[in-house]
């Protein structure tokens, strides 16, 4: 598929040259109906006359609204808010900084490759959805492409280490990532296989559905790792912008509730319903996620539970008055920002009906749950038992925070719960 851009009178496009100052090619930002609107109209274009193949190129952006790496130099990928803002009526045709052939041989698709022709080529990882990012990521195509053109592009041996080949042999192991002359990335070049030493010829039989291994998960999975006792300090509201946190990873999450005062079987009042994840570690969080860069932490938050909620961000969405508490984890270098959205009971079962179609439904979110926020007859099953479940990093503590806050539960009664021992039932 030839990409174009939409612009009027701009006619950039995709072309079969080599050239090094090219343009890159940007889609519409479908997961974000607002920042869609706001592009759509910066365009003059009706939603009704767009295609997710559209794409808008460089030339109408300004140097500010590319993402940029600590030592400033600039990245493909925008800033989240990016609007195209430059506009000319004699736009004049640019070349791309793809490199091709002249005839209909594959070839190396990472942007600037000068690598002479003959070299073993192999085709991106289309398969795997989460290994295929992490190519498109590092050889900057991330931001140029819809996932199915990944199917017709490959990549040359010159950006592999060889550490990522089987011994005496030009096939990639598994989980092999370029990581050798790349535009967006610039760590080790022996950082090039996702895996553990678990994995090896011997023992490929526990990994033939990727049991044991991180994947690209291995570069964050720190952050999930079970939290020691009292490693999560708070944060006090007038220092969460202080060096000393704002120099860590930053993440932000956020309790969706409604008020209820309608009886679970017809006995207990659980005075509100509240919807927590199952995530993909097997622990139990609220929606949201890693702050990108460039994003504040109401912007990271809001397009998060539109990534794992569905959520429809032009009708609810958090503000900055929303926020409950902060925890930052010296040992993880890492400050966790909590928020709540209050919503109506009858809006709280259509988010939940919608989380099903989410994109990362499946993969990141396996499920929604509410916490049954009532004790019965013995005192332990209901939300005592809920409280002995495995919590992501310090989701517990902003679980319990957020029911203190809102008045949901009281003190003594969350106290309780937290007090309570396991019983053979």
């Amino acid at each position: 598929m030839l990409l174009n851009c939409t612009v009027e009178n701009c006619e950039n496009k995709l072309v079969k040259r080599n050239g090094i100052n090219g343009v890159i090619f940007h889609r519409f930002p479908w997961h974000d109906l607002e920042l869609l609107d706001k592009w759509l109209k910066a365009l003059k274009i009706k939603k009704c006359n767009t295609s997710h193949y559209m794409t808008v190129c460089s030339e109408h952006f300004t140097e500010n609204d590319y993402k940029r790496t600590p030592s400033g130099v600039k990245l493909t990928d925008l800033l989240h808010g990016a609007v195209p803002t430059i506009f000319t009526d004699n736009s004049k045709p640019q070349t791309s900084f793809f490199t091709y052939r002249e005839n209909n041989d594959p070839v190396c698709f990472v942007p600037n490759c000068r690598t002479p022709t003959g070299l073993p080529l192999y085709n991106f990882p289309f398969g795997d959805k989460r290994l295929l990012h992490i190519w498109s990521k590092r050889t900057g195509l991330s931001t140029m492409y819809d996932t199915d053109l990944y199917l017709n592009i490959t990549i040359c041996k010159s950006h592999f280490h060889d550490n990522c080949f089987h011994e005496n042999s030009m096939q990639l192991k598994p989980y092999a990532i370029p990581s050798i002359d790349l535009i967006d990335y610039s760590g080790p070049p022996d950082n090039c296989c996702l895996i553990t030493s678990l994995y090896s010829e011997e023992n490929s039989v526990m990994t033939n559905t990727g049991d044991r291994t991180w994947g690209w998960l291995g570069s964050t999975e720190a952050f999930g790792r079970l939290p020691e006792p009292n490693e999560f300090i708070v944060i006090p509201k007038s220092q969460i912008h202080c060096e000393k946190y704002a120099s860590s990873t930053q993440a932000a999450h956020c309790l969706i509730y409604a008020e209820s005062n309608e009886k679970v079987f017809g006995i207990y009042n659980p005075r509100a319903s509240i919807l927590m994840q199952l995530r993909y570690d097997g622990y139990f969080g609220f929606p949201g996620g890693l702050i990108d860069s460039g994003e504040d932490f109401v912007t990271a938050v809001n397009r998060e539970m539109a990534e794992e909620m569905n959520l429809d961000t032009t009708i609810h969405s958090v503000s900055h008055d929303d926020h409950v508490i902060s925890h930052w984890s010296e040992k993880k270098n890492l400050a966790l920002h909590f928020y709540k959205l209050k919503v109506k009971m009858t809006e709280l079962i259509e988010i939940e009906k919608r989380a099903l179609l989410a994109q990362d439904y499946g993969s990141e979110v396996l499920g929604t749950i509410r916490i049954p926020l009532y004790t019965l007859g013995d005192h332990y099953r209901g939300f005592p038992v809920f409280l002995k479940h495995n919590f992501i990093g310090c989701s517990k503590e902003q679980l319990i925070a957020a029911l203190s806050s809102l008045n949901i539960l009281t003190p003594e009664e969350i106290q309780l719960a937290l007090n309570a021992h396991s019983k053979n039932v």
